[in-house]
């Protein structure tokens, strides 16, 4: 059996698969390399993303290989051999589905040993969602095969990969969210998550007793001789799909509490980030203790800095824009990483910081109205607060700046401490800058 195996790897298309499908895997995935080398959760999600461009080449490799026996014209000849089909299939069925599954592995085994040095909060739940997509690949394969094996045309493989590749796009579009339970068990890949989102288990397993299905129906299609038979082949991939759309959950993510627990610092416990992104609190701690200390003089200034703990991608219960606790600047921390951890620099990081601290930003979005008088009102009172350069301030920002400036100390702060509470609920904090009242 090895020594058919190697042959069967040497004279069909496995090694180019191999190679192909892993470069392709790997090259995808690095493309997105900053949003998951620090953390489980997006991993899985960004390897079950490169299904988009590695099944297509899968289902391709597989229709041309299993029509290359009737392209070649030694049907009749392979028949009249004392093996039977399924028997003489096997060698390819294993090449085969064991080459893309070995060039998707190897790829996801070298993602992982990265993350795994760098993340810090694992719910055990990934490596099921990661084997998922193995399976999805050989079941993949083994379908290419049973179509090839029924259309042998040189287009055939090519024409496949195009439909293919088009339903998973079409399947995808949207703003990646769950769509229903049909979709979310079909396609290969995840809707949206984060870090502080998990991949419920039912989804995958109904994705499981779909794809196992439908590799069952590549293998029957494959040894089918008759008409009645080929039609036949596809019960176990339509018990599979009806299996999964009944065990698949109503919602294919759930809020992982584990990941957006808090960890804050030891040597300053005013400064906390979640445990998933507890990599970034070092970078965060400066930074967030000068921005403090500088609102210290301000009433009803700061007390605590804190990475907001919903997903502004996932979670909808946000509450209303100005209702925030203002003792407690919420941050956003990216997901994005930089040579193995999460880091930033100390001075976007303290600009950052010092944002939150005097607006909540979701009643400003950049370009609606009220924006640019906030904005400036911002950059004026951070720029005096940090004792940073006003050179790069703008005309309205550097005017209230150094109007602020030429204040009495408990005048100053008076304004900002009122800047400050018209900022955090979505009022005008330049009226209350110079001195006009805290106005709407």
């Amino acid at each position: 059996m090895f020594r058919m195996l190697r042959l069967e790897a040497k004279r069909s298309v496995a090694l180019a698969l191999f190679l192909v499908l892993a470069a392709l895997t790997r090259v995808f995935l690095w493309m997105d390399v900053q949003e998951w080398a620090a953390a489980w959760t997006p991993l899985l999600f960004s390897m079950r993303s490169t299904a988009l461009t590695g099944l297509p080449a899968v289902l391709a490799a597989g229709i041309w290989h299993g029509g290359r026996e009737r392209r070649s014209g030694v049907t009749e000849l392979f028949a009249a051999t004392p093996r039977s089909g399924p028997v003489r299939l096997l060698p390819a069925v294993v090449v085969l589905a064991g080459a893309a599954v070995l060039a998707v592995a190897a790829v996801t085994g070298w993602a992982a040993a990265g993350v795994s040095g760098r993340a810090t909060f694992n719910d055990g739940q990934w490596p099921l969602g990661l084997a998922v997509g193995l399976l999805a690949v050989a079941a993949v394969a083994l379908l290419g095969l049973g179509i090839g094996r029924l259309a042998p045309a040189p287009v055939a493989a090519p024409l496949g990969a195009v439909l293919l590749f088009l339903v998973l796009v079409l399947g995808a579009a949207g703003d990646g969210r769950p769509v229903n339970r049909l979709v979310d068990t079909v396609l290969p890949m995840l809707p949206v998550t984060d870090g502080f989102h998990r991949v419920l288990p039912a989804l995958s397993a109904a994705q499981i007793l779909w794809f196992t299905g439908l590799g069952v129906t590549g293998v029957l299609l494959a040894v089918a001789a008759t008409t009645r038979t080929r039609a036949l082949a596809a019960i176990p991939a339509a018990a599979g799909l009806g299996l999964g759309v009944l065990v698949a959950p109503a919602g294919a993510i759930a809020p992982a509490p584990g990941a957006t627990a808090l960890v804050c610092a030891t040597e300053d416990a005013r400064v906390c980030v979640t445990r998933v992104h507890s990599r970034a609190l070092p970078d965060l701690l400066g930074p967030a203790r000068t921005v403090l200390d500088a609102f210290a003089a301000v009433p009803g200034g700061p007390r605590r800095v804190q990475e907001d703990q919903l997903s502004w991608m996932l979670d909808a219960d946000r509450g209303a824009p100005g209702t925030g606790d203002p003792d407690t600047v919420l941050i956003g921390l990216s997901y994005r990483t930089r040579q193995g951890g999460i880091r930033w620099k100390p001075d976007d990081v303290r600009d950052m910081v010092a944002r939150g601290a005097l607006v909540d930003q979701r009643c400003y979005a950049e370009g609606a109205e009220g924006w640019p008088r906030a904005d400036a009102a911002t950059r004026a009172v951070t720029t005096l607060l940090l004792g940073t350069s006003p050179d790069r301030l703008g005309p309205e920002a550097r005017t209230v700046h150094d109007s602020l400036r030429a204040l009495p100390a408990e005048e100053r702060a008076r304004r900002i401490g009122e800047a400050r509470a018209a900022g955090l609920t979505c009022g005008d904090p330049m009226a209350a800058l110079t001195g006009e009242g805290a106005v709407r």
